[in-house]
């Protein structure tokens, strides 16, 4: 089993500070075993009943904005009782580190929940500002961890249509919609917005 590096530690660490008082980290590795990435689990955070997750690891990949290099790592929440959240937000960060996927604001990957038949409605994943921590005064912002500078994104299920409307509208419109609707973000089977 390999060891955290000291980036690493400290990364999880941090994460594991904005996740309450109640977490655990476990280490997942792709099925050819290339690559592996840490995933913090903050139990009943940020209300009972709910669980939230962090990605320690995928910012060993630069991503890009623009042309810019960023590095970031995922943010994610569900229900407690919901299985493989923590599988599903290391297959995203799989997705980048072995296939080269550039994960930033608004992209998207598709028919990924249907791998762990996790939602009856939600198919799709999309990659949002983290927006659920600041309500709870623990927000994510971008921080220096080890001397780089992280950027942090919410691993966001979406149905069909929804992946649909952020393909012909983009994500600043698809989350409007969602605020305007109200989604409940914690629930893996909520109706769709559209």
């Amino acid at each position: 089993m390999a060891h955290p590096t000291e980036y690493e530690t400290a990364l999880g660490r941090y994460i594991r500070s904005k996740l309450g008082s109640e977490t655990k980290v476990i280490l997942h590795s792709d099925k050819p075993e290339r690559s592996s990435i840490y995933i913090v689990s903050g139990i009943n955070y940020p209300i009972q009943g709910v669980t939230s997750y962090g990605s320690v690891g995928l910012s060993r990949v630069e991503q890009y904005s623009g042309r810019t290099p960023v590095w970031v790592e995922l943010l994610g929440v569900c229900a407690s009782n919901v299985k493989d959240f923590d599988n599903l937000i290391a297959s995203c960060a799989f997705f980048s580190i072995n296939d080269k996927y550039n994960l930033t604001y608004g992209t998207f990957v598709e028919k990924i929940l249907d791998e762990y038949r996790m939602s009856r409605t939600l198919h799709h994943v999309t990659f949002i500002h983290p927006f659920i921590w600041d309500e709870f005064g623990n927000g994510f912002t971008r921080a220096t961890v080890a001397g780089k500078d992280i950027h942090w994104l919410m691993v966001l299920p979406i149905s069909d249509m929804e992946l649909k409307y952020l393909k012909k509208q983009g994500i600043d419109a698809l989350e409007n919609l969602f605020a305007e609707k109200q989604i409940d973000v914690y629930d893996i089977n909520r109706p769709s917005a559209i």
